[in-house]
């Protein structure tokens, strides 16, 4: 039997990954997955699951005992296929896969969000792009998610084979759908939303660069335009409490929902009425596109990821990260102007279908396709 093992340097990341993974185990692969912490042990097609402590940050010695246990697995399994995901995730196995790989095993290394970036900082630059510089030779393929990291991979190099872009990690528009106006009243009730609410919906880790914080400033200003306004958090995180105490400092806890971690996000997305993301970072934003396919039009950082899925007036509206009063104006314009809300609700339900994950699942077994050969 034929083996891929699937690496993150989070567990929760398998489940972006389960429609490639399930594609495999429908070819008659044996799926692995190697990641720290155990989320849905065999869950998404995995056979085994691993649980390597993979530490985010390039300086931890603990990512030297996680390469030497990737290794010994690798070696061990005699993997057809290493897929690797985050910077960490990708770092680690694809050292860990050298040997492996001159005995025929493949690596593809798959791009997120790189750190680096026009505007990054230059340790971002520094660290991370000298990173991907020296694992090129060692990388049979990249594959990007957005197009800035897909023209820095094609122009630096960044593997010994070829480079991919493919539209995001794909979305289930079987689950993400529209509901009837009286389906959203009823789900409203459900979640604890008045009615007549104007609901703006955020979901994202409570971590620094999602940059809730910009948005609940902004809250006073858009409340003297939208009285009926409910902001929707929902996520984890270690800013959490944080914001909640800034609500709170702010005087507008009672308009602000603070879910936690969410396992109905579509639920929440047939609830809203627009989708607000305030990140300074994003690869794509698949927050954006469930948002979309119930028919939420955007308002989002002009930041790359989002540049790919927003464009500008057909489905939403971007803002710079410096101009806060923009976000706020486009969505008290959204609030105001019914016939550009419907306008842009109805042209999100069908361009949704540009990120269905069955397009992308199609994509990616194209790619394994180019980069396996006969090993598939």
């Amino acid at each position: 039997m034929k083996k891929v093992l699937f690496v993150e340097n989070s567990a929760g990341f398998c489940k972006f990954n389960a429609p490639y993974m399930n594609w495999f185990k429908q070819q008659g692969w044996q799926v692995d997955h190697a990641a720290p912490g155990i989320e849905d042990k065999f869950a998404y097609g995995v056979t085994y699951h691993y649980d390597v402590d993979i530490h985010r940050s390039p300086f931890s010695f603990q990512n030297i005992k996680a390469i030497k246990t990737l290794k010994k697995l690798i070696d061990k399994e005699q993997y057809d296929l290493v897929h690797c995901h985050t910077e960490m995730g990708g770092l680690c196995a694809r050292l860990a896969a050298i040997s492996a790989r001159k005995k025929g095993c493949k690596v593809i290394y798959t791009s997120h969000n790189y750190p680096f970036y026009k505007g990054a900082s230059f340790l971002a630059w520094t660290v991370f792009y000298t990173v991907e510089r020296m694992l090129a030779p060692i990388t049979d393929a990249v594959v990007t998610i957005n197009e800035e990291d897909y023209q820095i991979t094609c122009k630096h190099k960044f593997a010994a084979g070829p480079n991919f872009k493919i539209d995001g990690v794909g979305v289930n528009l079987d689950r993400f759908s529209p509901v009837s106006f009286e389906e959203k009243i009823k789900l409203r009730e459900d979640v604890g939303v008045a009615q007549d609410a104007f609901v703006l919906l955020y979901t994202a880790q409570f971590i620094p660069r999602k940059n809730h914080e910009m948005l609940i400033r902004q809250v006073p200003t858009i409340l003297k335009s939208i009285p009926n306004l409910h902001v929707l958090f929902a996520g984890n995180g270690p800013i959490f409490e944080d914001m909640k105490l800034l609500a709170n400092e702010l005087g507008v806890s009672d308009c602000i929902s603070f879910l936690g971690g969410r396992g109905d996000i579509d639920r929440l997305c047939r609830v809203s009425d627009l989708h607000v993301a305030t990140s300074k970072l994003e690869g794509q934003g698949i927050n954006n596109i469930e948002a979309m396919a119930c028919g939420c039009p955007l308002v989002v950082s002009r930041v790359r990821g989002h540049r790919d899925v927003c464009i500008e007036g057909k489905n939403g509206f971007l803002f710079d990260l410096d101009k806060p009063q923009d976000m706020s104006s486009e969505i008290i314009r959204l609030y105001d102007d019914k016939n550009l809300y419907h306008t842009i609700s109805e042209f999100n339900k069908k361009d949704a279908s540009r990120f269905d994950v069955k397009r992308e699942v199609a994509a990616m077994a194209a790619i394994y396709k180019k980069v396996l050969g006969d090993k598939l």
